[in-house]
Protein backbone atom coordinates (compact mmCIF):
# COMPACT_ATOMS: atom_id res chain seq x y z
CA UNK A 1 0.00 0.00 0.00
CA UNK A 2 1.56 3.20 -1.26
CA UNK A 3 2.02 5.80 1.69
CA UNK A 4 0.57 9.28 0.58
CA UNK A 5 3.35 12.34 1.00
CA UNK A 6 1.98 15.49 2.84
CA UNK A 7 2.60 18.43 0.87
CA UNK A 8 3.20 20.12 4.60
CA UNK A 9 6.58 18.70 5.37
CA UNK A 10 9.63 20.30 4.35
CA UNK A 11 11.17 18.42 1.64
CA UNK A 12 7.95 18.97 -0.08
CA UNK A 13 8.25 22.70 0.40
CA UNK A 14 11.94 22.47 -0.68
CA UNK A 15 10.73 20.46 -3.87
CA UNK A 16 8.29 23.51 -4.89
CA UNK A 17 10.70 26.58 -4.55
CA UNK A 18 13.48 24.31 -5.92
CA UNK A 19 14.64 27.65 -7.70
CA UNK A 20 14.20 30.02 -5.13
CA UNK A 21 16.30 28.15 -2.00
CA UNK A 22 19.13 27.75 -5.42
CA UNK A 23 18.90 31.44 -5.72
CA UNK A 24 18.96 32.71 -2.30
CA UNK A 25 22.01 29.81 -1.34
CA UNK A 26 23.73 31.75 -4.85
CA UNK A 27 22.76 34.91 -3.01
CA UNK A 28 24.41 34.70 -0.06
CA UNK A 29 27.90 33.49 -2.02
CA UNK A 30 27.82 37.01 -3.65
CA UNK A 31 26.93 38.91 -0.46
CA UNK A 32 30.07 37.29 1.12
CA UNK A 33 32.26 38.12 -1.90
CA UNK A 34 31.18 41.74 -1.45
CA UNK A 35 31.96 41.67 1.74
CA UNK A 36 35.42 40.83 1.32
CA UNK A 37 36.04 43.82 -0.45
CA UNK A 38 35.02 42.77 -4.23
CA UNK A 39 32.31 44.97 -4.72
CA UNK A 40 32.43 44.77 -9.20
CA UNK A 41 32.90 41.43 -8.79
CA UNK A 42 29.52 40.55 -6.72
CA UNK A 43 27.50 43.53 -8.79
CA UNK A 44 28.53 41.40 -12.13
CA UNK A 45 27.81 38.36 -10.19
CA UNK A 46 24.26 39.55 -8.98
CA UNK A 47 23.51 40.43 -12.62
CA UNK A 48 24.42 37.53 -13.76
CA UNK A 49 22.23 35.53 -11.63
CA UNK A 50 19.40 37.86 -12.27
CA UNK A 51 19.81 37.65 -15.87
CA UNK A 52 19.30 33.36 -15.18
CA UNK A 53 16.62 33.94 -12.90
CA UNK A 54 15.09 36.16 -15.82
CA UNK A 55 15.52 33.45 -18.29
CA UNK A 56 14.30 31.18 -15.45
CA UNK A 57 10.97 32.73 -15.38
CA UNK A 58 10.46 33.35 -18.97
CA UNK A 59 11.08 29.35 -19.64
CA UNK A 60 9.99 27.49 -16.59
CA UNK A 61 5.84 27.20 -15.79
CA UNK A 62 4.98 29.55 -13.21
CA UNK A 63 4.45 25.79 -11.08
CA UNK A 64 8.40 25.52 -11.78
CA UNK A 65 9.64 28.79 -11.02
CA UNK A 66 7.79 28.74 -7.36
CA UNK A 67 7.61 31.74 -5.31
CA UNK A 68 9.62 33.84 -7.80
CA UNK A 69 6.36 34.13 -9.92
CA UNK A 70 4.80 36.71 -8.63
CA UNK A 71 3.20 39.10 -11.59
CA UNK A 72 2.79 38.66 -15.17
CA UNK A 73 5.69 36.70 -16.99
CA UNK A 74 6.63 39.91 -18.82
CA UNK A 75 6.84 42.26 -15.95
CA UNK A 76 8.40 39.64 -13.77
CA UNK A 77 11.25 38.99 -17.33
CA UNK A 78 11.54 42.56 -17.81
CA UNK A 79 11.69 43.97 -14.01
CA UNK A 80 14.65 41.31 -13.48
CA UNK A 81 16.41 42.25 -16.59
CA UNK A 82 16.66 45.84 -15.83
CA UNK A 83 17.84 45.81 -12.41
CA UNK A 84 20.78 43.38 -14.03
CA UNK A 85 21.29 46.20 -16.78
CA UNK A 86 21.24 48.71 -13.85
CA UNK A 87 23.99 46.55 -11.86
CA UNK A 88 26.21 45.86 -15.17
CA UNK A 89 26.46 49.50 -14.89
CA UNK A 90 27.13 50.09 -11.26
CA UNK A 91 29.58 47.64 -11.75
CA UNK A 92 31.35 48.75 -13.75
CA UNK A 93 31.16 52.57 -12.68
CA UNK A 94 34.52 53.80 -11.21
CA UNK A 95 35.63 54.14 -7.87
CA UNK A 96 33.39 51.50 -6.61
Amino acid sequence: MPRDRSPFTLRAALRRQAVLVCALVVLVVIVVIGATGRAPLAGVLLGGELVVLALLRALLSAQAVGALAIRPRPVDVTVMLVLAAGLFALAGAPNL
